[in-house]
């Protein structure tokens, strides 16, 4: 009976062993739309295709499509208030901003919350 208790015990523990390649992801290939919007809001200027390839590890580069997403990004980053809370948190402004229209009004904003964040860090 003990025997058998054992034999039983080692193949209901072998049925519970999971296999590592059943729930692999499989590769779909970049979204370089969401990789042009995520640049923009890091703050990082337009990246070439050799960069980007490189980071990406994606030889297949769409260009338009990261340009586009860089684009949307750019509109949803480069605010006057944003850039303001930025620079009141003390960080830099966004090399993204820079090539936008308003970039001076941006700066600007960034530029007064810089000042501001600087002027209450000496008060504290």
């Amino acid at each position: 009976m003990k025997r058998f208790a054992g034999a039983l015990l080692i193949i209901l523990l072998s049925g519970c062993q999971i296999d590592p390649y059943t729930f692999s992801p499989t590769w779909t290939g970049t979204d370089w739309y969401d990789a042009g919007i995520e640049d923009a809001i890091a703050g990082y200027a337009v990246k070439d295709n050799d960069m980007l390839a490189d980071t990406f590890n994606d030889p297949e580069v769409d260009r338009a499509q990261y340009l586009k997403g860089y684009a949307e990004g750019q509109r949803k980053t480069c605010q006057q208030d944003l850039a303001y809370a930025r620079g009141l948190a003390g960080k830099t402004f966004p090399a993204s901003c820079d090539t936008v229209e308003n970039v001076s009004e941006i700066r600007s904003a960034w530029q007064k919350g810089a000042d501001e964040g600087a002027g209450t860090i000496r008060l504290n």
